[in-house]
């Protein structure tokens, strides 16, 4: 997380982010004659309560920021509809019409939070960073451990207010002793300020403070396409009204319906799922989203979905009020990674929903939110410029540009080599700063977008029995099959997990019997990261985004043990996961709950290192190598009914996969070998001298002929004669069984036939991780060169099912785009910097 905070001088970020406003619309400036801060003249020996009280009351009673006021929040927290974690802020800036007289945060209303800390712990100074001119920015963040946790506080604070309302950025002053910085956060990362000393650069400061009172809600960081509703608008009654429970919604089951539908219907549980949405602790909104040159409107609450943490996509996943039609829909609100030839989701559905591809949602509209775009990894490119030829790697960014809203016409060029001669427009607010991607970079840039679909579905928990998740599984491959090959548009998904694999109700009419029916079927959501097929007979596709991306916990072992493009055989593999893990969490199985829980977390969450960076953990390689899910010593997990033998099948395959794959690219190594040296030109050797006499030839003795002969009967050592197995004959027959969708849909289909098979009516057994489950300890991996000495290690537990990390994996940190129903955290707590850490983004929308 160090990497994803850009230092700024003070000047720098006040004339950018907080400019002079023009002086006919200016607000009277305070005059003062003397330092308001006098009283803080010895605040690096004041403790944090008398050094907070004494900052809040200079501000207010100075009027130091007319039009807002300063009040102290630390005595008691929100309900925990709003923060789970009972957090207590120190302090925030509120407008002057927000009344605040309890104490708490109130994180729903505040304009921007400041943090208090004192200036020692007993020998070590609080303050989160350190000015540092070796660096670029000169500011990075400290180490230590205290300084660590306090970094990890204002983060958490800054992903809360993030959470509950609809912002592009959000402002943060810290206050440490007699310094304070000021920290601007988006979706990339952090700027933030070198220490300030306000009671010295008092004038400065109060300049800096009045110049946040001029500028409007729009500049400091609120998302003005979202519009706050208040209890008398006529939108919060209709979100009211529509929440009401209706006798002809239809009910959640399988099975025939009493009557032929109403249109339009509306399931029960959808209802259902907007009126929980109503929560009286979180604001109602009226969100904009784009739909071609025109605008739609909806009514949202409480997300039912929401990324946990502050960088990358920052998913938001609602159950929403269509203003125009009534009806209920799926929005999606997300920062999107924004790089050249990626294309916007709901484009990508369009092209899927118009030739007809099954079980995909249906997007109504979708659009880009106007131009808001996370600015901190262009400050990042405009601190390291790219050399120039003439000034070479040392050049240093003296030509930054500090205007806040200045827009460039000019256009720049994709350097890479597949995507030459593309042009792309500058972004707004920094000019200089190249779009495209850079790999030197540590940040992403993320635009803000919104997605509307038809269909608001349930997550795939909510399977009924295990013949059931067979039968959606089976028809998201379908979607996945007419998806990959389509020829107009032939695609891969290539973030295949748990949850973006969904439960859709349809409603099905027998013209034999004249029945209609509920049938609850799959659809395959979350087309964020797919990519197009450049080379159909492998199914692999084109290269069009800086990052291998995929959920990590899903992913095939070659795609985590190797740099390579994703093809089909990657994709099934990931639905033999996804089926695996479901099958293993809530179905019976002759596996104990703690045992059970211990496997999932290491086939699953664990994963290895080395040299070469993150490979996949030792449970799950050892499944594809081998076929079968070791447990224990002579325990393998097994199931009741059919779906024991199908999961055997599929690890079977992929398992003459994964050994054909090997043998063909060992293969494949060693005929380069060949050539490569073939190419060699023979050594050179010297003239030949001349000699007065031939030299004498050794004589082999008996222990010289036990030597040689010892060598020719053992040519290879143990590890070379592996390597020379060939695979087997079903191996041959087996590995073509997962190259093509064909096979494995017909497989799922025998095994789904009543009269192949009997599905048990009461195998689903609900979670089997138990409440307060703690996993293993910890182990740490050592690393000798490039020999991994202990093969697994944890990444940071991120929390219960259902909640997830947003984000778009970025390897070599493993993080999750896309969290499964995971197995629970341990009870230790973590600290926020750990979970940060972790580029990424996870996203369990239900559509």
């Amino acid at each position: 997380m160090t990497t994803k905070c850009i230092g700024n001088t003070k000047s720098e970020f006040a004339d950018k982010y907080f400019p002079h406003p023009p002086p006919s619309s200016a607000r009277s400036k305070p005059c003062l004659l003397v330092n308001p801060f006098e009283k803080l003249k010895d605040a690096n020996a004041m403790g944090e309560p008398e050094l907070q009280q004494a900052f809040v009351d200079i501000i207010n009673k100075n009027d130091l920021v007319p039009g807002l006021k300063m009040g102290s929040c630390h005595l008691r927290p929100d309900s925990s509809e709003i923060d789970k974690d009972k957090q207590k802020l120190d302090a925030a800036f509120w407008r002057d019409r927000v009344v605040l007289l309890d104490g708490k945060p109130h994180w729903i209303d505040q304009l921007m939070p400041v943090e208090f800390k004192a200036w020692k712990s007993g020998s070590n100074p609080q303050d989160p960073f350190a000015d540092d001119v070796t660096v670029r920015g000169g500011v990075t963040v400290r180490e230590a451990l205290q300084r660590t946790k306090n970094f990890g506080q204002i983060i958490s604070y800054a992903e809360l207010v993030f959470k509950v309302q609809h912002r592009e950025a959000v402002f943060m002053p810290i206050v440490v002793g007699r310094i304070c910085r000021f920290l601007r956060w988006d979706h990339s990362g952090a700027v933030v300020t070198e220490a300030i000393d306000y009671y010295e650069d008092w004038e400065f400061f109060c300049d800096v403070l009045w110049r946040i009172s001029q500028c409007s809600d729009e500049q400091l960081g609120v998302d003005l396409t979202a519009v706050r509703l208040s209890d008398n608008d006529e939108e919060f009654k209709a979100m009211d009204l529509a929440a009401v429970p209706n006798s002809d919604d239809i009910a959640n089951a399988e099975g025939p319906l009493d009557a032929p539908p109403k249109a339009p219907y509306t399931f029960k549980y959808v209802r259902d799922m907007f009126r929980d949405s109503l929560s009286k602790d979180w604001p109602r909104y009226k969100l904009e989203v784009p739909d071609g040159e025109t605008k739609k409107y909806f009514l949202v609450c409480k997300p039912v979905f929401c990324a946990e943490h502050l960088l990358g996509r920052g998913t938001r996943g609602y159950v929403a009020l269509d203003c125009q039609t009534g009806r209920f829909v799926w929005l999606k609100d997300v920062w999107r990674a924004y790089y050249l030839l990626l294309e916007k989701e709901g484009d990508i559905l369009a092209k899927l929903n118009k030739a007809k591809v099954p079980n995909v949602p249906t997007v109504l509209c979708h659009g880009d939110i106007q131009d808001q775009t996370t600015l901190t990894s262009l400050v990042w490119e405009l601190k390291n410029p790219r050399p120039s030829p003439a000034s070479g790697p040392s050049q240093q960014a003296d030509h930054y540009h500090p205007a806040f809203s200045s827009t460039s016409s000019s256009k720049r060029k994709r350097t890479d080599a597949d995507d030459s001669g593309v042009d792309i427009p500058s972004l707004r607010g920094l000019d200089g700063a190249d779009p495209t991607f850079r790999e030197d970079s540590p940040l992403r840039i993320h635009k803000h977008y919104r997605l509307v679909v038809e269909e608001v579905a349930m997550p795939l928990r909510d399977f009924q029995t295990g013949e059931q998740l067979v039968f959606i599984i089976q028809e998201c491959i379908f979607a996945h099959f007419k998806a990959a090959t389509n020829r107009e548009n032939p695609i891969l998904h290539r973030d295949v997990s748990g949850g973006n694999i969904l439960i859709y109700p349809k409603i099905l009419y027998d013209e034999e019997s004249h029945v209609w029916t509920v049938q609850w079927s799959g659809l395959l959501a979350d087309w964020e990261m797919s990519k197009p097929i450049v080379d159909k007979p492998v199914g692999k596709v084109q290269g069009r985004q800086p990052e291998r991306t995929g959920t990590w916990q899903y992913m095939s072992v070659a795609l985590l043990n190797e740099a390579k493009t994703v093809e089909i055989c990657d994709e099934l593999e990931s639905f033999l996961y996804v089926l695996l893990y479901y099958a293993a969490r809530y179905l019976k199985s002759n596996v104990n709950a703690i045992a059970l829980a211990d496997y999932l977390d290491e086939f699953f969450d664990q994963f290895s290192h080395d040299d070469d960076g993150w490979s996949c953990g030792r449970e799950k390689l050892r499944a594809i190598q081998t076929g079968k899910l070791i447990v224990k010593k002579d325990l393998e997990l097994k199931f009741d009914g059919p779906m024991n033998s199908l999961i055997k099948t599929l690890l079977s395959w992929f398992k003459s996969h994964h050994t054909v794959t090997s043998y063909k690219k060992r293969l494949e190594l060693e005929k380069d070998q060949r050539q490569a040296q073939a190419q060699m030109p023979p050594p050179s050797r010297p003239p030949p001298t001349k000699c007065s006499k031939r030299p004498k030839r050794p004589k082999f003795t008996e222990d010289s002929d036990l030597i040689l002969s010892s060598v020719e009967a053992h040519p290879h050592t143990t590890a070379d004669r592996a390597q020379d197995s060939q695979p087997s004959k079903i191996d041959w027959e087996d590995w073509k069984n997962v190259t093509a969708h064909f096979p494995i849909i017909k497989l799922l289909e025998e095994r789904l036939d009543p009269e192949v098979s009997t599905w048990p009516e009461d195998d689903k057994v609900g979670d089997r991780i138990p409440t307060g489950w703690i996993g293993p300890p910890l182990r740490h991996i050592r690393m000798s060169g490039k020999k991994t000495i202990s093969s697994s290690n944890k990444r940071a537990r991120l929390g219960d099912e259902p909640a997830s990390v947003d984000g778009v994996v970025t390897l070599p940190i493993p993080p999750l785009q896309q969290k499964p129903p995971t197995t629970p955290p341990r009870k230790a707590t973590e600290s926020k910097l750990v979970q940060v850490s972790t580029e990424s983004e996870d996203d369990q929308s239900l559509s």
